[in-house]
C-alpha cells in the first residue's frame, strides 16, 4: 500500500454568510454551526396558553428555576413563560408573536406538567388576563 502525500491545507473558518461546496463544487451546504444559528433565528409555531402565579390547583408562585413570581411577571423586561426544556432550554430569551401580530419579549424560566412539545404558557398578573389570552397559535423565535 502506498501513501500519497497530499499538500497540507488549513481549513478556513466560515463566516455567518459563507457556505461551502463539496469536492465537486456542485452541491452547496452549510456547516452545522450555520444550520443551528439559522434554525435559532427562525420563527416556529407553538400553541400558547396563559397562567397565573397562584391558583387553586397547586400553583406555588415559585417557578421551576426557583424564581418567586408572586409579585412580578417579568425579569429584566421579559415576560416569564413556561416551556418544555427539551424543546426550549430554560433561561432562553425568546420573542413570542401572538395571533394578533403583537410581540412579547419573554424568558423561559418555568415548566409545567401539561407543557410538552411545542407549547408555551405565558405568565399573567391576573386570572382575567389569562382567560382573555386563551389558547392560540403563536410564533416563537429564539433571541440571540
Amino acid at each position: 500500500m502506498s501513501v500519497i502525500n497530499a499538500p497540507e491545507t488549513t481549513p478556513t473558518p466560515l463566516t455567518s454568510a459563507e457556505t461551502r461546496t463539496d469536492n465537486t463544487g456542485n452541491y452547496p451546504f452549510q456547516s452545522a454551526y450555520q444550520r443551528n444559528k439559522a434554525e435559532e433565528s427562525e420563527w416556529r409555531t407553538f400553541e400558547a396558553t396563559a397562567y397565573i402565579a397562584l391558583c387553586d390547583t397547586g400553583c406555588t408562585g415559585i417557578t421551576a428555576t426557583g424564581l418567586d413570581v408572586r409579585q412580578h411577571i417579568e425579569v429584566d423586561g421579559r415576560r416569564v413563560c413556561a416551556v418544555d426544556p427539551a424543546v426550549i432550554p430554560l433561561s432562553t430569551a425568546l420573542t413570542i408573536r401572538l395571533a394578533d401580530g403583537s410581540e412579547i419579549a419573554a424568558i423561559a424560566l418555568d415548566t409545567g406538567g401539561a407543557i410538552k412539545g411545542r407549547k408555551v404558557d405565558v405568565l399573567m398578573a391576573r386570572e382575567s388576563d389569562a382567560w382573555d389570552f386563551g389558547r392560540q397559535a403563536v410564533s416563537i423565535k429564539i433571541d440571540e
